[in-house]
């Protein structure tokens, strides 16, 4: 299985997977371009079978129709998503708890606390290999802890670094939104999370949703490191590209593990 994420931030989120006999878009916030040129890159278009969608905020779902109008394809996503959309797009709907499964691919829907209308994040397992992917969350619950347990690739939201935010020229009302329990996870939280949860089995963490003006690679990837450090493990961190590709199914390479 592979899953490439196509960009990771405020501008735009979205994952391809592919298992070589289907393949899915996890939320399609990116760039119509870039969805469209991954999809023609990785040659998926006649085995896509949907875009799954964690929730209905812009830079999760701003490509979708464009790539329905190009594909027939459902949205794979929650009751509570699909209204808030106001689509009429095709849904395979499915809810907290459940799972979409297509062959020897399943998608578990982890329900979090985030300011949408009924937001997921997804463990994702084929052939062996458990990805989960968490990317806009308040807190981690324990439901998301039981998710990140035993995953072979993590990724994982760490938005923003604590003294920056607070610092920072955001007005009182927006930081108490981001953190807030519907909001965002800081690198500290993120930190704390990953240290409870990673194991000897987890191959890479990749961690999600920088903020461009509240957090820097280096500050999450360090906050990251040491408290893994502490609980006696050593594993490949690197922050997702804002823009770029990046594998997640892959080691991140040491110059992203430095920072972008």
């Amino acid at each position: 299985m592979r899953v490439v994420s196509l960009g990771s931030g405020s501008s735009g989120n979205g994952f391809l997977l592919d298992t070589g006999t289907i393949a899915l878009l996890i939320d399609c916030g990116v760039a119509v371009r870039a969805c469209q040129s991954a999809i023609r890159d990785y040659g998926v278009a006649g085995r896509l079978a949907g875009i799954v969608v964690s929730h209905e905020h812009g830079d999760h779902v701003r490509g979708i129709p464009s790539i329905t109008r190009r594909l027939d394809i459902p949205l794979i996503t929650t009751h509570g998503t699909h209204g808030a959309l106001r689509t009429t797009l095709r849904l395979d709907r499915h809810a907290s708890g459940q799972r979409y499964a297509d062959s020897t691919l399943e998608v578990t829907f982890i329900g979090v606390s985030h300011d949408a209308a009924e937001p997921c994040g997804f463990v994702v397992e084929h052939d062996g290999m458990r990805v989960a992917i968490f990317t806009d969350l308040g807190y981690v619950s324990c439901e998301v802890l039981d998710a990140l347990d035993g995953a072979d690739i993590i990724v994982l939201e760490a938005n923003y670094d604590v003294r920056m935010l607070m610092n920072s020229h955001y007005p009182p009302h927006l930081k108490r939104r981001i953190q807030g329990p519907a909001g965002h996870l800081s690198n500290d939280d993120c930190a704390t999370a990953l240290a409870a949860t990673a194991s000897s089995r987890t191959q890479a963490i990749w961690l999600a949703h920088l903020s461009d003006k509240n957090n820097t690679p280096n500050a999450a990837v360090g906050a990251v490191s040491e408290a893994l450090a502490l609980a006696g493990l050593d594993i490949p961190i690197a922050p997702l590209p804002r823009f770029e590709r990046a594998e997640i199914t892959n080691v991140p390479s040491r110059q992203l593990q430095l920072g972008w």
